[in-house]
C-alpha cells in the first residue's frame, strides 16, 4: 500500500494458496477496505473480478475456483476526495473467505467408525472433509 499525498493511494495485493496442487478452492471472497473518503477506483487483477463496493467501503475481490499452488495478484489505483478532518486512516484488516474441498488443513482425518443400528439402516463408506475460512483477517 503506497499512498501519494491526500488525494491518491496505490494498493498492490499478492495472495497464494498454499495447498496442493491437486486441491481448489472455492468461492473466495477477500475484502479489502478502503478510507471512507473514496471516489473513484481503478482496479486490475489476475483472476475473477473485483470491484468497490462503497457500501461495506472497500474493494471486493471474487474467485469462484483458484487451484493450490498459484498466486494471483490485485492492483488498484483509488483516488480520493478532499476532506476537512485531519484523523489518520485505521487501516482495518483484510478479510478472507474459501471453501476447500476434500481438504483437512488440521490433517485430522477419520480412520475408523463403526455404525450400530438395528433398524436396517444401510451405510456407505464417505466421508467429506471441507475447510472453510472462519474470522481470517490479515493486518496491514
Amino acid at each position: 500500500m503506497q499512498e501519494s499525498g491526500k488525494s491518491k493511494l496505490t494498493v498492490t495485493l499478492k495472495a497464494k494458496a498454499n495447498f496442493g496442487s491437486t486441491k481448489f478452492a472455492s468461492n473466495v471472497v477477500i475484502k479489502f477496505p478502503v478510507p471512507p473518503n473514496t471516489a473513484k477506483t481503478t482496479i486490475k487483477v489476475g483472476a475473477g473480478r473485483a470491484k468497490f463496493e462503497p457500501d461495506q467501503k472497500s474493494i471486493v475481490w471474487r474467485i469462484k475456483r483458484w487451484t493450490g499452488g498459484s498466486e494471483f495478484m490485485l492492483q488498484a489505483d483509488v483516488d480520493l476526495m478532499a476532506t476537512t478532518k485531519t484523523k489518520a486512516w485505521s487501516r482495518p484488516p483484510i478479510s478472507v473467505d474459501f471453501n476447500v474441498s476434500m481438504f483437512t488443513s488440521s490433517g485430522v482425518y477419520v480412520r475408523y467408525l463403526r455404525v450400530y443400528d438395528k433398524s436396517g439402516y444401510q451405510t456407505h463408506r464417505w466421508v467429506r472433509y471441507v475447510t472453510r475460512a472462519g474470522e481470517y483477517q490479515v493486518r496491514i
